[in-house]
């Protein structure tokens, strides 16, 4: 490593060359790279997760989770729903049908 330090400081023509390269491929880099604000991607499992802080399982499965699978229930495009209490939290698992 002290070799190629030592060999840059008594070659500074190389250094700055090099570093004209390095700049010169990042700028070129950057447009060639595609970006999107947005991306256009197709979930296939959706993470519900809802807070119900101090409350035993059951009141989580009862007061939460039971009226979250009733309301998302009739929505087309759903394949499979999993939900779990735990205390002081529900959550939920979606599976969505691919097209």
């Amino acid at each position: 490593m002290h070799t190629a330090i030592a060999w840059f400081t008594r070659n500074p023509v190389a250094a700055n060359l090099l570093m004209c390269v390095l700049c010169f491929s990042g700028v070129m880099s950057l447009l060639v790279v595609n970006q999107e604000e947005f991306p256009n991607i197709d979930p296939q499992v959706v993470s519900i997760t809802v807070p119900y802080l101090g409350a035993a399982p059951a009141e989580v499965e009862q007061g939460v989770c039971i009226r979250i699978e009733e309301a998302i229930d009739g929505v087309e495009g759903i394949d499979r729903m999993h939900s779990s209490a735990t205390e002081g939290a529900c959550s939920l698992m979606v599976e969505l049908e691919l097209d």
